[in-house]
């Protein structure tokens, strides 16, 4: 009897189990995405996967990347959230520890430098590339007039005629302010701010330029690409020096409530189809390379890349961000 009670103790964990496992299972037709991305971008790479598994109801949280990093590091080690859209790697790294790691599906379409290469399997694949770029008004400016170089943009004539995005509050913006100490020290910095009008949105730089009431700025060659698009007065220059070689990843948050869901996810979000979105309806540089640029802006075949290390520019933040305020 005491054999037969075993045997039967046993068979009611396995059955436990396997119930539990079942539990989780309906946990995996939910999905919550923390997107960087914006609304519109969030909602067509959605749909596109919903279209594939149209049993997984999907929220979508949006925010800017450092404002989804803190969010990650206050709700850890239980986040809300199941996978991260579209941050770019400096700010993963800030979060590193909390992703989990996962091959994806599409794995040997990714070169080392598109991916998590410090963990195996990765804990992200690159979706984008936030290639930094000038853009000015062709009303304002002669292309003959306009900056060549990210160095020109210290030239006192500018004084006035540019705006930025701050980097305390953008996360492109600070990309930018990291690529320009690495090339030329924060004194040059100080120089840049004198002639530099700081606005809170990454968008909103671009926006006054199209309109005239600046004639510079530096940002992600996405907003280039939309004003060229929609007819705007506006120009494209690749700094002679060279732009960062960035990339905007997709990652599972570790602990995540829906982890099935979520692997479903980066699988589609490094696949072509995927890429293709990025590209058409994104006006993003998608990092696969059967996807052309964004149409209108040089193929990466024309361009120059100096070293961005992602990790040095999340273990400066606070220092350079510190140094930046102190020049306003």
């Amino acid at each position: 009897m005491k054999k037969f009670l075993m045997v039967l103790l046993s068979i009611l964990i396995i059955i436990s189990g396997a119930y539990a496992q079942g539990g989780n299972e309906s946990d995996s037709q939910e999905l919550v995405i923390y997107s960087a991305a914006s609304e519109g971008e969030a909602e067509a790479l959605s749909a596109a996967f919903n279209k594939i598994h149209p049993e997984i109801k999907i929220t979508i949280i949006r925010a800017g990347s450092g404002d989804l990093a803190t969010r990650v590091k206050t709700e850890w080690p239980k986040p809300e959230g199941d996978v991260i859209l579209l941050m770019g790697a400096e700010n993963l790294a800030q979060i590193y520890d909390m992703l989990q790691g996962y091959k994806s599906v599409n794995h040997d379409n990714f070169d080392p430098e598109n991916r998590d290469n410090q963990s195996d399997p990765p804990k992200y694949y690159g979706t984008s590339m936030p290639l930094q770029a000038i853009m000015y008004n062709t009303n304002l400016l002669s292309p003959e007039d306009a900056p060549k170089s990210w160095k020109d943009l210290a030239d006192p004539k500018y004084r006035g005629e540019i705006v930025l995005a701050n980097p305390a509050s953008s996360g492109s913006a600070y990309a930018q302010l990291y690529m320009m100490y690495k090339l030329y020290g924060m004194d040059f910095v100080g120089d840049v701010v004198k002639n530099t009008t700081y606005v809170a949105s990454s968008t909103a730089g671009p926006d006054s330029v199209a309109r005239g009431e600046y004639a510079i700025t530096v940002t992600g060659e996405m907003n280039i690409g939309k004003k060229i698009a929609e007819g705007d007065p506006v120009a494209y220059v690749l700094p002679e020096e060279g732009t960062g070689r960035r990339i905007e990843g997709s990652a599972i948050l570790a602990n995540c409530k829906n982890l099935e869901s979520a692997k479903l996810f980066i699988d589609f979000m490094t696949s072509k189809e995927a890429f293709q979105i990025v590209r058409d309806e994104c006006f993003r540089r998608a990092v696969s390379t059967e996807v052309p640029g964004p149409e209108g802006l040089p193929s990466l075949s024309e361009m120059r890349f100096f070293p961005y290390n992602d990790e040095e520019a999340a273990a400066l933040k606070r220092d350079l961000v510190t140094q930046f305020n102190s020049f306003l």
